[in-house]
């Protein structure tokens, strides 16, 4: 008599059901990174606008940070006039938002605009106050800047300005 090779119906349908299982799993914990990719950039944004008032004070160059379309990056004002791209990592380097994050608004002593590319937010010898609005999915997030370099997180519920 000879032995029987092949699987079960039953044991490809245990095998199907434990690869659908470890799918689902790895389906749920892409979306956790996801949720925890918007906290990281808010938080990361967060701490270099204060490092980017810290060295323009320190350093006696005003120093800039760039919104881009889909992100940010760095400029110093160089000793002819012109802002030059800056680029010291680890922190200040170009970095993405994460594409549930947009700019809304930015308000700052010049009044209230469009967070859009090509505006910048410029560090002095002294700190501009601001508020950088950015739109995720849990609502309005605003960044708010106050003259002594200090920047705090303020969350609007529904995305309605505080």
């Amino acid at each position: 008599m000879h032995a029987q090779r092949g699987f079960t119906l039953v044991e490809l349908l245990v095998v199907m059901l434990i690869v659908g299982i470890l799918a689902g799993g790895a389906g749920l914990a892409v979306e956790g990174i996801r949720a925890n990719d918007e906290a990281d950039a808010l938080k990361r944004l967060q701490m270099v606008l204060e490092a980017s008032a810290e060295r323009a004070e320190i350093r006696g160059r005003p120093l800039a940070v760039e919104l881009l379309a889909d992100g940010y990056r760095f400029a110093e004002l160089g000793t002819d006039g012109r802002w030059r791209a800056l680029e010291e990592g680890p922190l200040f380097t170009s970095r993405r938002l994460p594409a549930q994050l947009q700019w809304q608004a930015l308000r700052s002593e010049g009044g209230v605009l469009p967070a859009q590319a090509g505006r910048r937010l410029v560090f002095g010898s002294r700190a501009p106050q601001f508020e950088l609005s950015l739109l995720g999915p849990d609502g309005l997030v605003v960044l708010a800047g106050d003259p002594s370099g200090r920047v705090r997180q303020l969350v609007s519920p529904q995305g309605r300005p505080r």
